[in-house]
């Protein structure tokens, strides 16, 4: 059977983001995956189909659905399927439109419908997609599976199968499914900027480089990918073209605060404190919120021995992030620079009681010192 699945369904259900882990730590920052926004698919028009009433409707419904006029769109394939009730494509569209609007169980059982009409790997995905926004997370993942097994092909059910496994930290499945998602469709940015972060994972930062590099090749406005790219580029120690790939960035997108915070990393590990302190100002300026920049800027007044301005940095920093094992290491680091050994012990421990395995260090030799005195 013909599938008759509009552009409208593959784009829409791909809008929905898979959150990848975000790194801690002293000087860590996010890197980030987002979904990608499809190829548009080919859509029969209303000259090009029978006269049969069934088919104006579902392809009214279509045309609706490209327009998005969602709720015209509905009407028309619930009176495609009132005429022709085993009308497999119109329930898959028609699942799309009650996912789009947040109806995740009417669309499950319109999706389910389509597929014991006739199997699809468009109606799996979508299932799939369903039971993601569920948090039904195995469930997505069988969905996945079952439309890959319908048409190996399916770009979008392998690109959202590896997002699954890199939540699982699985992440050697994860870049075999984005290896087939770009196979099937190599032009396809967001598996390789998801390929590179699984990549990333795994320590091999040359070959997350050249991923990332290709992703921007694609997606020339993409920061996020932009920066990505040049995070990776830090990480292999290329400090120079990593600043030239976030400047890039800042200059599509000026009020950015992430990309200030990244170029301020950047400057901060190249010992240029001075720029890195400017960078995480910037940062803050644009949004005052942002507790990675306190943290990283003071590091940054740490360095130049600026204690008590590393402190209030320190203090904010905890303020905003108050389960953050790196932010209590720091201001432990801060306050001892200030005299303070009582408090650097007390924030040494509970970074420890966090997990840090730095400040338990800490905490052993320094602290026990301390508390003899």
């Amino acid at each position: 059977m013909k599938s008759f699945v509009c552009t409208t369904l593959t784009a829409a259900l791909a809008a929905f983001a898979t959150l990848r882990a975000q790194e801690v730590g002293p000087v860590g920052d996010p890197f980030l995956q987002t979904p990608p926004e499809e190829e548009p698919e080919s859509v029969i028009k209303a000259s090009t189909i029978d006269e049969q009433l069934e088919k104006k409707a579902y392809n009214a419904g279509v045309e609706f659905m490209q327009a998005g006029d969602f709720e015209s769109a509905l009407e028309k394939f619930n009176e495609a399927i009132e005429l022709k009730p085993d009308y497999a494509e119109a329930y898959t569209n028609r699942a799309s439109i009650k996912w789009q609007q947040g109806d995740i169980a009417e669309a499950i059982e319109d999706f389910n419908q389509a597929i014991s009409l006739g199997a699809t790997a468009d109606a799996y995905f979508g299932l799939g997609q369903c039971y993601y926004k569920d948090n039904q997370h195995d469930k997505a993942m069988e969905s996945y599976t079952k439309a890959l097994e319908e048409d190996s092909r399916h770009a979008a059910s392998a690109y959202y199968r590896g997002g699954l496994f890199f939540e699982k930290k699985e992440y050697e499945k994860a870049i075999a499914d984005y290896d087939r998602a770009i196979e099937s469709n190599p032009s396809y940015a967001y598996a390789y900027n998801d390929r590179a972060s699984a990549k990333r994972q795994l320590g091999q930062n040359e070959e997350a480089v050249a991923d990332y590099r290709k992703a921007c090749e694609l997606e020339p406005d993409a920061i996020f990918m932009h920066n990505n790219w040049g995070s990776a580029l830090r990480r292999s120690g290329n400090y120079e073209k990593a600043l030239e790939i976030y400047t890039i960035s800042i200059g599509k997108a000026p009020k950015n605060h992430l990309t200030y915070n990244l170029r301020g990393l950047t400057y901060y590990e190249m010992g240029q404190y001075e720029k890195a302190i400017a960078d995480f100002d910037t940062c803050l300026m644009l949004n005052p919120n942002y507790a990675y920049a306190y943290l990283n800027r003071g590091c940054a007044y740490y360095k130049l021995f600026e204690y008590e301005q590393a402190l209030a940095d320190g203090n904010r920093a905890v303020e905003l992030m108050p389960k953050n094992a790196a932010a209590y290491l720091n201001r432990g680091n801060f306050k001892e620079m200030n005299r303070d050994a009582e408090g650097a012990c007390q924030d040494w421990q509970q970074a420890a009681e966090l997990g840090n395995e730095k400040a338990k260090r800490y905490s052993s030799m320094q602290c026990g010192a301390t508390n003899k005195q």
